[in-house]
């Protein structure tokens, strides 16, 4: 691994967890249990960096096909820039009900890499199940995944996770922990989130996610370097239906790095429903 290519994992977003899909509340809101069945979403994201790690700007889009109540595949991509150096992600994703109480996620994701570049793992592979409890009307489940991810040389690691989904009404809340296990070096980081929302799918949802966590691995440049960093997020966010088939996503971000950097983010999306 070169510096470049060293340097851009000091930069990666909080921990590599938090890179893990995790959209199954969008899946399993109770109330909706028959979605149009495509669902495009496209949006945009910008970061200021504190530091002098400059100002981050990217570019997403996600397509849902809802058709089939057994399997939904989603569609990917993902473009972002920083100072010096842009890179693209592709991915697939999809849900899978197995039983009336356990279903699945699983995904992929490729990105093309550059020498000395890497914003994106090249290769990344996640499972979760969730099982729904038969106490308190299968409103709450349990989960647990696992992700492997790769970029070029020698940097690679698995991703643990165990966490909860509960539904009380129009709230729901959701809680994550993540063990990261990173190569070289064995080195071993954790994280974790919780999430609120509030609300009703086909009108809106507003909510908050507050997570944190430890990053520890080690990077080759000419001279190795132990990283170790605490850092916290927090982020607010307000998704509403404008009409039946169309509505905006607003959320506001930001996140500490202890001894890295400060990183205040806004995101905005327009989904359409058809």
């Amino acid at each position: 691994m070169n510096y470049r290519l060293a340097i851009s994992l000091l930069l990666l977003p909080v921990a590599f967890a938090e890179r893990s899909p995790n959209t199954s509340a969008t899946f399993e809101r109770p109330g909706y249990e028959s979605p149009l069945p495509v669902l495009l979403e496209v949006g945009t994201y910008h970061n200021a960096v504190s530091n002098g790690y400059g100002y981050w700007r990217g570019a997403d889009a996600t397509l849902w096909i809802r058709k089939n109540p057994r399997f939904t595949p989603i569609f990917q991509f993902n473009s972002q820039t920083r100072p010096g150096v842009t890179q693209q992600s592709f991915g697939f994703f999809s849900f899978a009900n197995w039983s009336k109480n356990f279903y699945t996620t699983q995904g992929v994701n490729y990105s093309p890499q550059r020498d000395g570049v890497a914003l994106f793992a090249s290769r990344r592979f996640d499972l979760k199940g969730f099982y729904k409890l038969p106490v308190l009307e299968r409103r709450l489940l349990v989960s647990a995944g696992v992700a492997q991810f790769n970029f070029q040389g020698p940097a690679k690691g698995q991703i643990y996770n165990v966490g909860f989904l509960y539904y009380l009404k129009k709230m729901m809340a959701e809680g994550n922990y993540y063990v990261n296990q990173n190569q070289p070096g064995n080195k071993i980081g954790n994280s974790a989130s919780i999430a609120v929302q509030y609300g009703q799918e086909g009108k809106y949802w507003v909510g908050t996610v507050i997570g944190g966590g430890k990053e520890v691995y080690t990077y080759i440049a000419q001279t190795p370097l132990e990283v170790n960093l605490n850092s916290v997020s927090t982020q607010i966010f307000f998704r509403k239906w404008l009409s039946r088939h169309y509505g905006v996503y607003i959320a506001f971000d930001r996140q500490t790095k202890f001894g890295a950097f400060t990183r205040t983010a806004v995101i905005g999306r327009a989904f359409f429903e058809f």
